[in-house]
């Protein structure tokens, strides 16, 4: 057996691939930049999408479905912001965008990456419900942070020397996703997803929430709504009856967001309700 490469071989192959493939379309990365922008309008944000035909039809396809119920056809993006609101667009435009990150080239690929796609997007959905409940970090922002926690997964299983399929053999054993990526990769998805979204410049809180894993020194209250997030989506999925005593939460994010142990019964009932609400509006 060939010797594990180390670490910064892996994530340097990875960032490698990264500067030569479309890994998240350029117009997210505006749409992000404008949206975070306190003097962005709708101009802006309307000239962000509208350079790319082929987003803006998907943008349009999603505002227009019958999850919005809105009084008339949107025919441009300027309508969809008027009706919507930026922040709605833009999370819209997240979604899209980074759904292209999870498409494999087999139908094996396609179904274990379109899994983390379905974790990422209800993360998602329980960070940003945490942080409108805490009042403790943005909710856009935390929304983010969970669409984009397991693109570490994606960026190992295409770029990092192994098939990801190793791992799922590891983790039946009883090891964790973690210990498991770091046995055949010699790094961790979070790793990989901090040093990506650094590449990217993306700005310092979704970085945080990105490792969400762990506590950061400064408690950052985005990365602990995106672990609590994680973890309820995690639970959701497994069913509440393989959750009652909640022994997996981390303590740290509970205690960072203000809640309770005992109170994450009825927050699993709450992000139920959002996360059924969300899937009908895709």
């Amino acid at each position: 057996m060939s010797a594990m490469p180390t670490t910064p071989d892996v994530l340097t192959r990875i960032l490698n691939h990264m500067d030569s493939t479309p890994v998240l379309p350029h117009v997210v990365f505006r749409v992000l930049e404008v949206s975070n922008s306190s003097d962005a309008g709708l101009h802006e944000m309307e000239r962000a999408i509208a350079i790319d035909p082929g987003f803006t039809a998907k943008v349009l396809s999603m505002v227009n479905s019958a999850a919005y119920a809105l009084p008339k056809k949107v025919a441009s993006i300027r309508d969809a912001l008027m009706f919507l609101g930026i922040k709605q667009v833009r999370n819209l435009a997240m979604t899209i965008g980074v759904f292209d990150l999870f498409v494999g080239k087999s139908d094996q690929e396609s179904l274990r990456r379109r899994g983390w796609w379905r974790q990422s997007l209800d993360t998602a959905v329980c960070a940003r419900l945490i942080a409108r409940e805490t009042g403790l970090a943005t909710p856009d922002d935390v929304y983010t942070c969970g669409l984009l926690h397991l693109i570490g997964k994606t960026f190992l299983d295409r770029f990092g020397g192994s098939v990801y399929e190793a791992v799922l053999i590891l983790q039946k054993q009883g090891m964790s996703d973690i210990s498991a990526e770091r046995r055949v990769y010699g790094c961790d998805h979070v790793e990989v997803g901090v040093a990506a979204a650094t590449k990217w410049a993306m700005p310092l809180v979704i970085t945080e929430g990105m490792g969400y894993c762990q506590p950061s020194m400064d408690s950052s209250p985005a990365r602990a709504a995106t672990a609590l997030g994680h973890y309820m989506a995690n639970c959701l999925q497994e069913g509440h009856e393989r959750n009652t005593d909640h022994a997996g939460a981390p303590r740290w994010a509970l205690e960072a967001l203000g809640y309770d142990v005992l109170a994450l019964d009825e927050l699993s009932d709450r992000c139920s309700s959002a996360i059924a609400q969300a899937r009908l509006e895709m």
